[in-house]
């Protein structure tokens, strides 16, 4: 074989990068952002995973897009045909029907909403999670602490060690007696 066919028949380094770096980055952005947005559509450690999904999924956003660009010309050879036509469109229409449908404008975080519980007191909380301050003073009776209807939730939880966040999350465990 002469060095030319030889120089032929070995990929460009080019190529190499595309294969061999591009092609798994982009299979393992897709699989964390896949998994991290299963997680938070779950409410499962969503604050763990909330940060490396928005950023994981603009990396794998910029290694799509690159790819698109790459592949231009198949890309806009879909876009003649009937049926990936109607694909795309269907796929878009849904899209924003469902971001529309679950969109919110509400700027509060669930530090915001903690932070505003802590702060009421145990009289004005306790309706929130669906009990009257009688069964609320009970319920952190059971787990041993003290509390009194006038007492802010962050007053409750300094005096056990505790935050008010997490008074707040015993008041909302259901099940619990009485």
């Amino acid at each position: 074989m002469s060095q030319a066919a030889a120089r032929s028949s070995t990929p460009s380094a080019y190529r190499l990068v595309v294969r061999d770096i591009v092609t798994p980055v982009t299979i393992v952005t897709f699989v964390v952002s896949t998994v991290t947005g299963v997680m938070l559509l779950l409410h499962w450690n969503a604050g763990l995973v909330r940060f490396s999904h928005e950023w994981l999924s603009l990396g794998f956003s910029a290694v799509a897009i690159w790819h698109l660009v790459k592949n231009w010309r198949a890309f806009t050879g879909y876009l003649r045909r009937n049926l990936p036509l109607a694909a795309f469109g269907v796929a878009t229409a849904a899209s924003l029907l469902i971001t529309g449908m679950t969109g919110t404008s509400s700027q509060a975080s669930p530090g915001q909403v903690f932070g505003a519980l802590s702060r009421a007191s145990l009289e004005a909380a306790a309706p929130a999670f669906g009990v009257t301050p009688e069964v609320a003073i009970a319920r952190l009776a059971a787990a041993g602490i003290q509390a009194a209807a006038p007492d802010t939730l962050a007053a409750i939880g300094n005096r056990a060690g505790r935050s008010g966040a997490d008074i707040a999350t015993l008041l909302a465990q259901v099940g619990q007696n009485p």
